[in-house]
């Protein structure tokens, strides 16, 4: 049987079993699993689990000890947190397929035209948070083996689910806990896709790296009638936002890069201040005020480097002026991963994504940091993609959608892709 005979058994399953997908999608978006503080992670877990178990896979739910939880979740309040994970056996346990997808979505929000937890479909597109970033690519990637199963094929490799918590705010006890514990490694995975959302015919191939840091400047308290006998700490703060606004921010955003980075104002270094707490009431000098920043890196630069520069600017400020008093704290600190374009797990799915599509996808890198790194760098596996279908330009915004036929989409060239690396008969 001939590559365009099978693409057409793929698509005709697939179509034959699109209302089922579109209410799971439904179902999983209805779950507000809204991270931080990451609500209803078991909920949707086991709502995955079910589906998976009904499709044949075995399932484990694999939860971080209590007592790690504030080590791997610190934002997290205490809340549970758990991933599910399918193993569908073929003929053969080897090569091992892995697709990972996050349940966890960023909060709503106010400004929505439509319930973001509802679970609508208008148009063709399915509304809601995290119908786009990242739900949509559990949902195509939960539908891999029904059908290819429907289509008249059996898997000869082994094919894993997992679904996982907390990437929003860094994916420690989601991948990262998956990968330390070894339920994704090398010699046990062969391949694996993040099922990230960076659009249906885009292939990424990684990511720029992220440090993310607190600083805190240190004041003296005083009347606000009377300023000139204390210290403003929000001066402090607001004199060293100005000097990364005009003096580090412009330097390190004329360095940019050649790779792919989508969206292309991306291909550069960036710095952000997102968030700054200061004072208790309107006639108190702060003696204290902390700001968060946000500098995404490109290679072959480092978190360890972008780190360093901020650290020099500091140390200027206070060698100017002896008031200057702070800490520095990196919240995050995550160096860019990037793999080749030439490995099979990217072969298979630029050849599928031709198949389906009509058109080649393109490589590309996202602008954002995923759980793919963990895959990479503490797994050791090279063979290691982000595929999904929700459009990366909707991520994090309000009345997010993803278009249905890119789910379907989606599921046609992940089940030819998993065709094609795990290898396959008729049934």
């Amino acid at each position: 049987m001939n590559r365009a005979e099978v693409c057409a058994r793929i698509d005709q399953a697939v179509q034959g079993i699109a209302n089922e997908i579109e209410e799971f999608g439904r179902q999983i978006i209805r779950v507000k699993t809204e991270n931080p503080p990451g609500d209803n992670y078991r909920q949707c877990a086991e709502l995955i689990g079910k589906k998976l178990k009904e499709f044949g896979y075995q399932v484990e739910y694999v939860t971080v000890p209590e007592e790690r939880l504030q080590e791997l979740a610190p934002h997290g309040q205490g809340l549970e947190r758990v991933s599910v994970i399918g193993r569908y056996s073929g003929k053969q346990s080897h090569p091992v397929l892995h697709f990972s997808g996050h349940m966890d979505v960023v909060p709503a929000g106010e400004g929505w035209s439509v319930d973001p937890y509802a679970g609508i479909v208008k148009d063709g597109r399915l509304y809601g948070r995290g119908a786009s970033d990242q739900k949509s690519g559990i949902i195509a990637s939960t539908f891999v083996s029904e059908v290819v199963k429907t289509a008249g094929f059996r898997l000869q490799g082994t094919l894993e689910q997992s679904a996982t918590p907390d990437e929003e705010t860094g994916g420690v006890a989601g991948v990262g806990y998956l990968v330390e514990q070894g339920y994704i490694k090398k010699g046990k995975t062969d391949y694996c896709v993040i099922t990230e959302c960076l659009d249906v015919d885009q292939i990424c191939i990684g990511h720029r790296g992220t440090l993310w840091l607190t600083i805190e400047t240190e004041g003296k308290k005083c009347h606000g009638s009377m300023p000139e006998v204390g210290i403003n700490a929000l001066d402090k703060m607001v004199e060293f936002i100005h000097v990364l606004n005009t003096e580090l921010k412009p330097e390190v955003a004329k360095r940019t890069t050649t790779l792919p980075v989508v969206p292309p104002a991306c291909r550069k270094n960036t710095l952000v201040a997102t968030v700054i707490h200061a004072g208790t009431k309107v006639n108190t000098v702060p003696d204290k005020c902390v700001a968060e920043l946000d500098r995404r890196i490109i290679p072959p630069e480092t978190a360890a480097s972008a780190l360093a520069e901020i650290e020099a600017v500091c140390a200027r400020l206070q060698a100017k002026d002896p008031d200057f008093r702070y800490k520095l704290q990196p919240t995050l600190a995550v160096d860019p991963t990037l793999v080749p374009d030439d490995t099979a797990v990217a072969k298979a799915f630029m050849a599928s994504g031709e198949q389906v599509l009509g058109r080649s996808p393109k490589f590309v890198l996202s602008p954002g940091m995923d759980d793919q790194r963990y895959v990479v760098k503490q797994g050791g596996i090279e063979q290691c993609i982000v595929y999904g279908p929700g459009p990366l330009a909707l991520a994090h915004q309000n009345d997010e959608y993803v278009e249905l036929a890119d789910i379907l989409t989606a599921v046609k060239i992940m089940a030819l892709a998993a065709m094609e690396l795990l290898g396959y008969e008729e049934i």
